[in-house]
């Protein structure tokens, strides 16, 4: 029996002399294959015991001899969307995750979580799943759209389009369906308008949609950081200050700040450390004398350590839980007014707009490659300020044009 297709990361172990790779190769029945990475005597310092270090030396080539495996090839004219999706699509994605930061076919690992929840909740149960590949037709991906609870957002629709969109240009790409792609011309729904949005109904739905719609104001935070304790103040003083995103706080290492900047290198995301996610976001930072105090103070307190993160747990020193956190020590020192990490970010880009300064500028303090961006989803408008401004337009009109009632 063949087994089943999966994401291989292979063995290295040692054998007549030789450090070699063990994997399985599904494509010629699930059989054992193993090929030679490098002579043992040509890497004294690596032990015979530790695989762990020889995987890391030998990582290109093995990456190498892995990738025609992990790229999510299948060679079926029987097989279903369901199918292909796991088989093939998912394995994909596996191998893409493995592609070093900076190559285009790279994808987050964030991103491949978002689409397995799509799969399970949208489309695993979905009739449009039990249709064979290549007879899949446009008509079948509008009936899959429409059948989606259009109680759904516009863009959680768009979401779910743009997933399979993804999958049939995968199965285009590799031979499996012959055509253009039948989901580019079809239509999503879901609400666009807040008015048209249904209401929540439980606990949870109120707190998720107050946090997404949710910036900070200077009052909240000079709340938080006046009431929390260490480390919940200093994480919450960074995030206000500099708009740095939850898993780039959690890969935040003392090494990334010389004082007065600070150069984001990396980000942790479910216990995986990947590089930025554009090369805009790895611009550095600059650190308000305000928050240099706070960092001061919080080193004194928090020393260097380990492998130097800024946040750390004080017992195994890995990267702060920021969602422990977040759930255990921040809500009840300020009567539960806390909206989540992102609001931090929504936050200064607001009061940044408020205070004046140009929408360009705030792209690059939030590190954003598209300014839409930035003006969309991160400058929350303000009914006062607009208000006061159309009270002036008002008053000008009146006395500078002589434009009467």
């Amino acid at each position: 029996m063949a087994g089943r297709p999966r994401f291989q990361k292979g063995q290295v172990t040692v054998r007549g002399g030789w450090w070699v790779l063990r994997y399985r190769d599904y494509a010629s029945g699930g059989k054992r294959e193993s090929c030679r990475l490098a002579l043992v005597a040509d890497h004294p310092d690596i032990r015979l015991i530790e695989t762990a270090k020889a995987e890391l030396r030998f990582a290109e080539q093995i990456a190498k001899y892995l990738a025609p495996i992990n790229q999510g090839h299948v060679v079926s004219t029987g097989l279903t969307v369901g199918e292909f999706i796991e088989k093939s699509y998912f394995p994909r994605l596996e191998w893409r995750k493995q592609v070093p930061d900076g190559n285009e076919l790279h994808i987050e690992p964030s991103t491949v979580d978002g689409y397995k929840d799509i799969w399970k909740v949208h489309v695993q149960n979905n009739p449009a799943a039990k249709i064979k590949l290549r007879e899949f037709k446009p008509r079948d991906g509008q009936r899959f759209l429409d059948s989606i609870p259009q109680t759904l957002s516009h863009q959680t629709h768009l979401r779910i389009k743009n997933f399979l969109r993804g999958v049939l240009t995968w199965a285009i790409a590799d031979g499996q369906y012959e055509g253009v792609n039948p989901m580019e011309e079809s239509k999503a729904g879901g609400w666009s308008k807040k008015s048209s949005a249904p209401k929540p109904k439980t606990e949870r739905e109120i707190k998720i949609r107050a946090s997404n719609e949710h910036a900070y104001t200077l009052v909240e935070v000079a709340e938080m950081l006046d009431k929390l304790p260490e480390p919940a103040r200093t994480v919450c003083a960074v995030a206000a200050f500099t708009g740095l995103t939850r898993s780039e706080l959690k890969g935040l290492k003392w090494t990334d700040y010389n004082g007065e900047t600070i150069s984001v290198q990396r980000k942790i995301w479910n216990g995986q450390v990947g590089g930025t996610k554009t090369d805009a976001r790895e611009a550095g930072i600059y650190v308000v004398p305000l928050l240099q105090k706070i960092l001061k103070k919080y080193k004194d307190e928090f020393p260097t350590v380990g492998d130097g993160w800024v946040f750390r747990g004080n017992k195994l020193l890995r990267p702060l839980d920021l969602d422990n956190l977040s759930r255990r020590d921040i809500p009840q020192h300020i009567n539960g007014a806390w909206f989540g990490w992102h609001a931090f970010r929504r936050g200064l880009g607001t009061r940044l707009n408020e205070m004046g300064v140009d929408d360009k500028e705030i792209q690059s303090i939030l590190r954003h490659a598209d300014i839409n961006t930035t003006t969309a989803y991160y400058i929350l408008p303000n009914l006062d300020r607009a208000k006061a401004g159309l009270k002036k337009l008002g008053s000008v009109a009146q006395k500078k044009y002589g434009i009467k009632a």
